[in-house]
């Protein structure tokens, strides 16, 4: 009867690493449009604002990191704290006069 289990356990797969599992990347996207509407001119938006706002929220109870994307227009210098943009974000952030810092 041994012998049977031994070759039971040999077909499982081996899960490698699991006490070292990596946690997974919480990301969110938002768009330059909203940011528009929600903020004033010269205020600086980090995730923790964001959540505060209720422009995005937690994902299992942390603060997700945050891209802006850019979709739709923006008029206001805004400057952006521990968020990435994408490169035509960027853009339009720069060409309003905002500033990224990570």
């Amino acid at each position: 009867m041994v012998p049977m289990i031994r070759e039971l356990i040999k077909r499982y797969p081996k899960l490698k690493g699991y006490r070292r599992a990596q946690m997974p990347n919480f990301s969110t996207a938002i768009n330059v449009e909203k940011l528009e509407k929600h903020f004033e001119d010269g205020q600086t938006v980090t995730p923790q604002i964001l959540v505060e706002k209720k422009l995005v929220r937690m994902i299992k109870g942390k603060v997700p990191e945050i891209k802006i994307l850019a979709n739709g227009k923006l008029t206001k210098k805004l400057v952006f704290e521990n968020c990435t943009a994408s490169e035509a974000a960027k853009a339009i952030i720069e060409k309003a006069g905002g500033t990224i810092k990570l």
